[in-house]
C-alpha cells in the first residue's frame, strides 16, 4: 500500500499516511493527538516529505528520511550503533544537509548511484 502526504486543515500538520490507492483522495484523521481535524491529500506535502521540494517543513535543510530509517523494533540497537544519528519514534532518520546525508550513508555502507555515467 502506498504512502501519501497529507496536511491537516485545522493545525497545518504535514504527515504521511499509508492508504489504498482507491481512498488516497479521501480525508483522513490528523495524526496530531491534540487535534481533531481532518487532513486532505496535499501534493506539496508529498514533495516536502520526500525531500523533492524547497519546503521548510523541519528547517530549511533538514528532513526525515524513511529510506535510511530503521524498523521501530530496531531503534534501540541503531541508536547505540550510530550515536551521532537522530531517529524519530517511527524510525525515520533525521537528515540535516546533503553533506550529512552522504556521511550517514557512508557510515551505513550505502553507495549513491550517479546517473551521469
Amino acid at each position: 500500500m502506498p504512502t501519501y502526504g497529507y496536511r491537516c486543515e485545522k493545525c497545518d500538520l504535514v504527515f504521511r499516511d499509508l492508504v489504498t490507492i482507491s481512498k488516497r483522495n479521501d480525508p483522513v484523521d490528523c495524526e496530531n493527538e491534540d487535534c481533531d481535524g481532518k487532513a486532505n491529500r496535499d501534493k506539496d506535502a508529498e514533495l516536502a516529505l520526500s525531500g523533492g521540494s524547497h519546503h521548510k517543513w523541519i528547517t530549511e535543510n533538514e528532513r526525515w528520511s524513511m529510506s535510511m530509517g530503521v524498523p521501530q523494533a530496531s531503534l534501540a540497537e541503531y541508536r547505540k550503533k550510530f550515536p551521532n544519528s537522530t531517529y524519530n519514534d517511527k524510525g525515520d532518520l533525521l537528515i540535516k544537509s546533503r553533506k550529512d546525508k552522504l556521511r550517514q550513508a557512508k557510515e551505513r555502507g550505502f553507495v549513491e548511484l550517479n546517473d551521469n555515467r
